[in-house]
């Protein structure tokens, strides 16, 4: 059933959606166009704003990752900082070394921090995997998704070191951790065997979050305690949250406002387009608002049945164009996950809400405002609109109704 009834005003409606097919159809198109690049604007927007933060809050970052000597503190003693005041959650401690792997050909990688961890997730530093799995088994290794190039891929081999005894570890995932605690992962149980073949030492790796590390001084501040706590000389370093934001953000500082840009003009033109196509064809049907209004219709019936002539195929336009503007997204949101190093991104479910709103906003307005300048106009000014002169002629014409 029709929502207009099915009186004189719904068949005033399905008659000049189905007569003006022409409109109907451009009318349909533009506002699915519009929408589209409304929802891949927006989207993309969102994405640029605050990626680095959006993708540390997902994964529960550290605000501190502190490694620790073993021959100064016990991994018990380590344990208990995570209820030092201000840490809200803690994850350690974990067992880590660096390492400078060899690649199937002998090329060799940069040194990588590697940390021996059992899962990605945990309270703090939830690892996301892009693509395999997690390691479960000694001679394993996940990679950082940066290092992830030909060559160096799932299945791939490498050698811990250039050493001919070093042992070889499969890659079986490639996986990000937002405050960049590690560049690899393997058992914990793989980093002694890793550290003994590389002489390099083995350390304690502590992740912290506090309720307070908004800036430098409660960073030192909370370092401070982690010292005091753990005695001297245990604490071998340590790195702020703050200095990986930083670092970040100056990365994708470039890219930012082109997206941000991008995102703008989209919307913009969006409404343009649907402005201009549904006022030009409510306009061209003000002499059939004079027609209407001789044979009885009431000027808000009037306004009402050709406002309406334009909202039917724009709806359906809006409804194509989320899905197609879903579409879309996804191939540019992966590009922007690239770029920036975020979580996995797609579109953010209020976007998918403001944008059909807002599309039927304009459509109405646009199509409102003719139609209630005709309403205002007598039935003589308004059939008077669709007189032109005939070409070669000195006489006047009407135009066809419809």
């Amino acid at each position: 059933m029709s929502p207009f009834g099915t009186g004189a005003l719904g068949r005033v409606v399905r008659s000049g959606v189905s007569r003006r097919r022409v409109q109907t159809v451009v009318i349909a198109l533009a506002t699915m166009l519009a929408v589209a690049s409304a929802v891949v604007s927006g989207s993309l927007m969102v994405a640029a704003a605050a990626p680095f933060d959006h993708a540390f809050d997902e994964q529960r970052g550290a605000h501190i990752t502190a490694q620790f000597d073993p021959a100064g503190v016990s991994a018990e003693r380590l344990a208990r900082t995570g209820r030092l005041d201000g840490v809200t959650a803690s994850a350690g401690p974990f067992p880590s070394t660096a390492f400078r792997p060899v690649d199937a050909t002998g090329f060799p990688l940069p040194t990588l921090a590697l940390v021996g961890r059992s899962g990605p997730g945990g309270d703090v530093d939830r690892v996301e995997l892009k693509s395999g799995r997690w390691v479960d088994g000694s001679g394993e290794i996940v990679l950082g998704s940066s290092f992830e190039r030909p060559g160096v891929g799932i299945g791939s081999v490498l050698r811990a070191s250039d050493a001919a005894n070093a042992p070889a570890l499969r890659v079986v995932g490639f996986a990000s951790s937002a405050g960049e605690t590690a560049d690899a992962w393997v058992t914990p149980a793989q980093v002694d065997v890793v550290a003994s073949r590389g002489h390099h030492p083995v350390t304690h790796q502590m992740l912290y979050r506090f309720d307070s590390a908004d800036t430098g001084r409660q960073i030192l501040a909370h370092r401070a305690e982690l010292v005091s706590a753990t005695g001297s000389g245990a604490l071998l370093g340590t790195r702020s949250w703050l200095d990986t934001r930083r670092a970040a953000n100056q990365g994708a500082a470039a890219t930012v406002p082109f997206v941000t840009a991008f995102g703008v003009l989209g919307i913009t033109m969006s409404v343009i387009i649907v402005s201009s196509v549904v006022s030009g064809a409510v306009g061209t049907g003000l002499r059939r608002i004079g027609v209407l209004k001789a044979i009885g219709f009431t000027p808000r019936e009037v306004v009402l049945a050709h406002t309406a002539q334009a909202m039917v195929p724009a709806c359906v336009g809006i409804v194509a164009g989320v899905g197609l503007g879903n579409l879309l997204a996804v191939p540019m949101l992966a590009e922007t996950e690239a770029v920036y190093g975020t979580v996995s991104l797609s579109v953010a479910w209020w976007v998918d809400v403001a944008v059909p709103v807002a599309a039927l906003l304009v459509v109405g307005l646009a199509a409102l405002v003719p139609a209630l300048r005709a309403g205002r106009l007598r039935t003589v000014e308004a059939l008077a609109v669709g007189r032109a002169p005939r070409t070669g002629r000195g006489r006047w014409a009407y135009r066809a109704l419809g």
